[in-house]
């Protein structure tokens, strides 16, 4: 079954680019995408602990990171995050 994950992370596990390079190479990850400075909204079949593990062994096991299944949530976020997070999914472009 399909979840949403947030990740959120330090400057120490990497720049934007290089978390991106990590979350494109793993087969885990179904869709992602960013609208906020040092995190991702993530969609799995995977749990966060499975999640967690392979970011760390890509990351050579250094840096700082969480991430959290999304299932009670709150915010402000653009309605393409909001779609990602509620359908798992991307939102189709009209």
């Amino acid at each position: 079954m399909k979840k949403s994950f947030l990740l959120a992370y330090s400057d120490t596990l990497g720049s934007r680019d290089r978390v991106k390079e990590f979350l494109e190479a793993m087969p885990e990850i179904i869709h992602w995408r960013y609208d906020m400075d040092n995190s991702f909204y993530i969609v799995s079949e995977k749990s966060a602990k499975e999640l967690a593990q392979e970011i760390r062994i890509r990351s050579g096991e250094s840096g700082r990171f969480i991430i959290v299944e999304l299932e009670t949530y709150f915010g402000w976020l653009t309605n393409e995050s909001w779609y990602l997070i509620k359908e798992k999914n991307y939102k189709p472009k009209v």
